[in-house]
């Protein structure tokens, strides 16, 4: 049984050799796999919930939608250097 190093590395390397069009699939089946396997550290992530209250933040009308956009930005721009460096 390999480490889960190696296994997270060779899914990486793997995710390079994908074509663009179906990324988006690919995306789709991570999240679902993500949503029916509750893991500690999914749950570690979610008790951090209001870390950053009375920071700020509650000023933004649309947080959720403005975090999923700037999320959706960095994404999309870590896709393309990515790209670029295997090219």
């Amino acid at each position: 049984m390999e480490g889960q190093g190696i296994s997270i590395t060779k899914i990486k390397q793997n995710l390079l050799k994908i074509p663009t069009t179906k990324l988006s699939e690919v995306g789709d089946f991570i999240e679902s796999i993500l949503k029916k396997t509750e893991s500690d550290r999914l749950k570690r992530v979610e008790s951090l919930e209001g870390i950053w209250k009375g920071l700020g933040f509650e000023r933004i009308i649309d947080l959720e939608s403005s975090l999923r956009g700037i999320r959706s930005e960095s994404e999309k721009n870590m896709l393309d250097r990515t790209q670029k460096c295997n090219s």
